[in-house]
């Protein structure tokens, strides 16, 4: 996380999905009033992992750009939900 209310925290990336937001039930709970509890989603296909939103109020940003569908994540490419900014890393 490079920015928010949970700056600095890290997350090691397996196989399994991530599910991000406000819930508790989410792999990484938000505390940001901008995400909805079932925020959105990163997941492994492949070599590579995508980022989705799950029909959240404020949507997810990839790199600036409002998700429309899931794209694939590059390291180091900003994904932003409400104030909350994070990063995959090699």
């Amino acid at each position: 996380m490079t920015e928010g209310p949970l700056r600095g925290t890290t997350l090691e990336l397996a196989s399994s999905p991530i599910l991000l937001g406000r819930a508790q039930e989410a792999t990484l709970v938000l505390d940001d009033d901008y995400a909805s509890g079932r925020h959105a989603r990163l997941f492994p296909q492949g070599s590579r992992w995508f980022i989705e939103d799950l029909g959240s109020t404020n949507g997810t940003f990839l790199g600036g750009s409002q998700l429309t569908r899931a794209l694939p994540v590059e390291p180091g490419v900003p994904i932003r939900i409400g104030k909350t900014v994070l990063e995959l890393r090699p």
